[in-house]
Order: structure tokens, then C-alpha cells, then sequence
């Protein structure tokens, strides 16, 4: 099965959004976070550094992720719509190239997170250090 690069993108996206930290009012904590994706049964690993002002900007209102999902992903490449914040958990449309738009749904629980999307797509994730 041929996987697109939108839906890797889209995936990526997904697990750049991760984490949940001690305190209650924060989605997210900066460091180094490992996950997978897995689209069309295959898996993909990642890794990535989330700074201060990017988990700043994730722990914000809906308008604050939005801004830091459209800095990461060019509208080009994928267009953000209907980004939710609500507790523990952020929502969103995302419409890739000339594919139809799936919902993105990440979930957080202390220093994991968990996401799928509404064409099947998971991710995993976890914060495993400070950023290297």
C-alpha cells in the first residue's frame, strides 16, 4: 500500500503535539519525545525536541495551537481548520493536499499521549528527557 507524504505529514503533526505534564493546567512539557505512527499498517518511529515556547504555545487556547500547528505544517503542504482545546485534549481538522480532511484526536496522560485520526491513523507517544 502506497502511503502519501500528507499523511505522513499528518501523522507527524499528530505526535508533535504530545504529552501531558504533572501540573494540570499544561497539555504538554518541553523535551525529548519518542513515539510511532501507524497508517495503512505500517509503522513509523519519530523523534523530536518540543521547546519551551512550543509547549508554551500547545498549552494555550485553541488559537494558540493553531498558531503553533500552522507554523509547523505550511498551509501548502496542509490547512488547519476547527482546532479544539478542551482539558487534556486537542481536536482539528486538517485538509492535506488533495485529500479529503481527517479529524486529528491526541489525547494526553502525563508524560504520554495517545492520538488517532478519522481515516484509521494512531500515534504513541512519550516524553523520554530533556531535549539533546
Amino acid at each position: 500500500m502506497k502511503i502519501n507524504r500528507c499523511t505522513i505529514i499528518l501523522s507527524m503533526l499528530a505526535f508533535t503535539c504530545l504529552a501531558l505534564p504533572a501540573q494540570a493546567a499544561d497539555r504538554v512539557r518541553a523535551g525529548q519525545w519518542t513515539g510511532t505512527t501507524i497508517v495503512g499498517g505500517n509503522t513509523y518511529p519519530s523523534s523530536s525536541c518540543l521547546s519551551q515556547s512550543d509547549a508554551d504555545a500547545m498549552n494555550g487556547d485553541a488559537k494558540a495551537v493553531e498558531a503553533y500547528l500552522q507554523k509547523i505544517i505550511p498551509p501548502e503542504i496542509c490547512k488547519i481548520t476547527d482546532v479544539k482545546a478542551d482539558g487534556n485534549q486537542i481536536i482539528y481538522t486538517a485538509t492535506c493536499m488533495h485529500n479529503a480532511p481527517k479529524t486529528v484526536t491526541t489525547s494526553y496522560h502525563g508524560d504520554s499521549s495517545v492520538g488517532t485520526d478519522s481515516a484509521g491513523g494512531k500515534t504513541e507517544g512519550k516524553r523520554v528527557s530533556a531535549c539533546k
